[in-house]
Parts: C-alpha cells; sequence; structure tokens
C-alpha cells in the first residue's frame, strides 16, 4: 500500500506531501488542474524515463519520494528487496536539470531498472490512453500470458527461440566471405575489449554519482565539521565544558531544591546528546576523503562510464547487454568452420524443441483464453452492456467477448508460435469482430476496466492506478464504473481520477486538484475534502458551477447515498 507520498520541483508542483489509506482514493478537478501530474510522478518514482523539462523551472532538481507498506507483498518479494513482513520501506528518485536520474531505495542508491522492477511488483498503472494499446495483439498476448500464468513456459520458449537464433547467426556467419568475417572479429574484438576493460557494474554509476558533492565539496565539508567540532569540544565559549559546570552546578542546586530536578535532568540528556555529536562529527570529518586525487578518479570513471554509454548503450545495463551480444556474435565468426552438416542437425533439433515448446504454450494459451474470456464477459454484464431490444425480436442485447489463439506450424515468434486477437461485438445479429475495429472508446474503457478486474484478482500487484477510466461513457454508466471500482478497492488499494461525479461518489478518501498562482508562478494544490466539502465538490461536477444550488447540493447528496447503499 501506499502510505505517503512527496513530491519536489516536479512539472509545475513545488511541495506536495500526500497521505493516503486503504481503499479508493479519488480525485477530482477542473481540466488541465494538475491531476495527471501526480500520477506521473508516481511513475516516475518507479522507473520510467523522465525528461529534465519534467524539473520545475528554476530549481535544481526534481525529487518523488514514496513510503510503502509492505503488508501485501508476497514473501518472495519482500526476501528480494530485504524487507519485513508488516514493515514500511521508502523509494526516492531524482532528476536533475540536466536529465540524470539518480535512485534510492532505503536510503541505498539503486538502478532505474531496480525501481521499474520494483514498480511492476507494487502497482498496475491504467493511464488515459492505455486502453488504445488494447488494439495491440502483442499487449494482447502478454495479458492472456498473465493471466494463465504462462510466464515461465514463456521463458522456456523464448531461451530456445534465442538458441536457434544464435545457430542462424552462425549459419550466416559461414556465409560471409573469408575478408569480412576477419574484418568483424576484429572490429568485435576491441569493442568486447574496451568494455571488459572498464569492469563495469550494475548500480556503479549511481553510487559515484551519489559520492561526488561529497569529493567535490571535502574541503569545505571538513572546514565547517571542524568548526562545529570546535565550537562543542573547544576553542571560544566551548558547549560541552559549559554544560558540564552547569550540570554540576544543577547537581547542587537539587540537592537543596527538589523542585529542580527535572532542569538537572534535561540538561543531563542534552549533555549526552552534544557529546553524541561531538563524536560523530569527529568521525564524519575523520572520514572525509580530501585527497584531490580522489574526486580526480571519481571524476575519471564517470567520465569512462559516459563515454561507454555514447558507443554502446544508453544505461550501465545495456552496456553489459552490448558485451553479450558481442562475446555470441564473435563466437558465432570465430566458429563459422563448423561442420554444416553438424550446424544443419543442431538447428533441426533446436526447431524440434521449439515446436514441442511452442505447441505446449499453445494449449494453455487456449485453455486460458477460454477461462479469460468468460471471467471478462462476467465482469462486462455489470458495466451497461445488457439491455432488452424491442419487444418484437424478444431478444436480449448482450456483449460478447472471446480471444481467438490461433497457431501456425513452422512460424517461431519471439514469444511463441501464437497470433491472439482480442474479439468483440456489442450489438446482436453482428458477428464477432477484432477489438480494434468494433468497439466504441467508451466500449473500449470498459473492456478494459473489465481485464483490469479479473487480472487484479489472480495476481499479488496490491496498488492499481486509473487516470481516467471513465473515457466517452455517460452518467449511467460512470456509476456501473464506479460501483466495479469501489468493489476492487476492498482488496486493492485504488487511485482514481475522475470528471464523472458518478464515481466521485464512491471515494473512499476525496481529494480536490487545483492549480493556483502564488507571485505569479502556477503552482499545485491537493485538499482531501471531507463531508460538506465533498458534496460541494460532487455539486459542481454536477451542474459545472462555482456555486451549487440547493438542487444541486441535495441532488450529490443522493449519490453519495446511493454509493454508500451499493458499497453494503
Amino acid at each position: 500500500m501506499l502510505k505517503k507520498l512527496e513530491i519536489k520541483n516536479f512539472a509545475i508542483i513545488d511541495r506536495l506531501v500526500l497521505e493516503f489509506g486503504a481503499g479508493l482514493n479519488i480525485f477530482t478537478g477542473e481540466t488541465g488542474a494538475g491531476k495527471s501530474i501526480i500520477v506521473e510522478a508516481i511513475g516516475f518514482l518507479l522507473g520510467e524515463r523522465a525528461s529534465s523539462e519534467l524539473v520545475r523551472s528554476g530549481a535544481a532538481q526534481a525529487e518523488v519520494t514514496c513510503v510503502f507498506g509492505a503488508g501485501s507483498l508476497p514473501d518472495k518479494l519482500l526476501a528480494h528487496y530485504g524487507v519485513k513482513k508488516g514493515a514500511e520501506f521508502t523509494a526516492r528518485r531524482q532528476l536533475d536539470a540536466g536529465g540524470k536520474t539518480r535512485g534510492f531505495f532505503e536510503g541505498r542508491p539503486v538502478t532505474a531498472a531496480f525501481l521499474s522492477g520494483l514498480g511492476d511488483a507494487l502497482v498496475d498503472f491504467h493511464g488515459q490512453n492505455e486502453h488504445q494499446s488494447l488494439m495491440n495483439p502483442e499487449v494482447q498476448l502478454t495479458l492472456l500470458d498473465r493471466y494463465g500464468r504462462l510466464e515461465n513456459k514463456v521463458s522456456v520458449y523464448c531461451g530456445e527461440f534465442e538458441r536457434r537464433r544464435r545457430l542462424l547467426d552462425r549459419k550466416n556467419a559461414r556465409a560471409l566471405s573469408e575478408e569480412e568475417r576477419v574484418r568483424l572479429i576484429d572490429l568485435y574484438r576491441f569493442q568486447l575489449k574496451e568494455i571488459e576493460a572498464a569492469e563495469l557494474k550494475e548500480g556503479e554509476e549511481e553510487e559515484l554519482q551519489a559520492v561526488f558533492p561529497r569529493l567535490k565539496n571535502a574541503q569545505k565539508l571538513f572546514a565547517l565539521s571542524n568548526q562545529a567540532h570546535e565550537l562543542l569540544s573547544g576553542g571560544d565559549a566551548p558547549a560541552i565544558p559549559g554544560a558540564e559546570k552547569a550540570l554540576k552546578a544543577l547537581e547542587a542546586l537539587a540537592e537543596l531544591d527538589a523542585t529542580s530536578s527535572s532542569a538537572k535532568e534535561n540538561l543531563s540528556q542534552a549533555l549526552l546528546t552534544l557529546k553524541d555529536v561531538e563524536e560523530s562529527l569527529y568521525r564524519y570529518s575523520r572520514d572525509l576523503d580530501t585527497d584531490p586525487a580522489g574526486l580526480d578518479a571519481c571524476l575519471s570513471r564517470l567520465d569512462k562510464i559516459s563515454v561507454l554509454k555514447k558507443k554502446y548503450g544508453a544505461e550501465v545495463s545495456g552496456v553489459l547487454k552490448k558485451a553479450d551480444e558481442l562475446k555470441e556474435a564473435l563466437n558465432g565468426l570465430e566458429n563459422a568452420s563448423l561442420d554444416k552438416r553438424e550446424l544443419e542437425a543442431e538447428l533441426e533439433k533446436s526447431e524440434g524443441r521449439l515446436t514441442k515448446l511452442g505447441t505446449d504454450l499453445h494449449a494453455g494459451r487456449a485453455a486460458a483464453a477460454k477461462k479469460l474470456s468468460a471471467a471478462v464477459l462476467a465482469e462486462l454484464s455489470g458495466l451497461g452492456f445488457g439491455a432488452k431490444s424491442s419487444a418484437d425480436d424478444g431478444e436480449s442485447k448482450s456483449v460478447r467477448f472471446s480471444i481467438a489463439v490461433e497457431t501456425e506450424d513452422g512460424r517461431f515468434g519471439a514469444s511463441g508460435m501464437d497470433t491472439v486477437e482480442f474479439m468483440f461485438s456489442a450489438n446482436p445479429g453482428h458477428p464477432l469482430k477484432p477489438l480494434k475495429m468494433t468497439a466504441s472508446g467508451g466500449e473500449m474503457s470498459r473492456v478494459m476496466l473489465g481485464l483490469k478486474t479479473v487480472l487484479a484478482g489472480g495476481d499479488s500487484i496490491p496498488i492499481l492506478v486509473f487516470d481516467e477510466v471513465d473515457t466517452g461513457v455517460g452518467s449511467t454508466v460512470a456509476r456501473l464504473i464506479g460501483k466495479k471500482l469501489s468493489a476492487l478497492a476492498v482488496s486493492k488499494q485504488l487511485f482514481c481520477i475522475t470528471h464523472m461525479p458518478q464515481i466521485a461518489a464512491f471515494a473512499g478518501a476525496h481529494y480536490y486538484v487545483e492549480k493556483v498562482v502564488r507571485n505569479g508562478v502556477a503552482s499545485i494544490k491537493v485538499v482531501r475534502l471531507e463531508g460538506a466539502a465533498g458534496v460541494l465538490e460532487i455539486a459542481r461536477m454536477l451542474g459545472g458551477k462555482t456555486k451549487s444550488t440547493e438542487l444541486g447540493l441535495q441532488h450529490a447528496r443522493e449519490l453519495i447515498e446511493e454509493s454508500r447503499g451499493d458499497k453494503r
């Protein structure tokens, strides 16, 4: 669960601190007020790429910090991240004006990839336009595999697919001219040697960037810490000796007058604290690296990493991946003389294994598609698709949803032999067609919500974020969506941005977001609405008026009361 969010100098947010509870957290406000920026900040913290333009104008860096509760995370993930059951943990990420980012987990530097993995375990985002991604067959395939828990089978297939690719590369390498083969070997050896000589390590760059300010300002830090140490323990009017003399006087005073004992105890505790500070300052100044060689080494290392990133990958992980690719390519080129018949035999065996793995994966996907289709249909039935048609045909209008899984022998894709297509029809008498060809914006939003609801019931991700899930729907459907979100919030923590009062009425906690201008500079303000304030906001959403009439307020109260009845 996300317990606390702190945002500093991110986009137009100067400083924002929000605390959250379980259940359905709703954000409302005028269009353009900055609601989506809050979601964007959470996404940035959890590893998403960010531009330096997100640093607030005039600020040196942006920073987002989240405090999470580990209560609902599986034991495997708790062990992976070194977090105790039921404990809290903190993640933080910074972005400077030059576009560089630094991540921290429980105070220690971590990579963007680490934060991204943490985000995958904690939060499922549904952005404003994410329902458009549902039209992509690759996204549909990923959702199906996630529902069927087929990730391990996909991973095994991908491993064999990669092995076959390497065999094909070696086969192709045999076809190269000897001159071209030698040229590529020399090039790849040079590149691999350059990367390996650097001895890069994951997280090293972040650690260097964290220690660089201390090395850069070492002399100044040493002088300031020494000055503070002197003021406490020596020099003019030292604090500790003076406090010790005062304590002796108070001890004598307390023997004569017991009412002064509290002052004596307070000074005694303060003196212990001062001595702790003195010792820590001594250790701090002693451990400072004031040798210019340390700064030069740090700068040199950062420069080396920067050069390698420009050549071979955007991140250190990309450079290391490039090294692995070079090793494989070299292996293929250097062993290009392998007997053709032996290579063909290896390739045939690999394709046989791939066919078997792909066939097994297809069977799992077909079974999962059948179950997921039924589960999504059950969710969609409560999202406004069911309605009676005209009396003369006596038929019931109902939505249809199915997942087509087709395979082709000998077709080896990166994630299997299958093509997946979500099929949909919202109208009787019309055949099922690909979702991307038939669903309107409002229908697509509801299909996505139905999918998210089904998938959320089968995984351990504790937090769901919906940025305007109400796209393209009317008030009646919005109320059904609100009811669905409220039911989902019983087992998950939900954050939802909405413009629909029918959804806002279901809020467990309601936050109003507005853009304010201070000294000519825009910023974002967020207020949690309680009681009458929540009624006023829902009335404003209903009528679009700054000041609502009594009729509007009554309508808002009715919406809230109805939502409470639906929750029960």
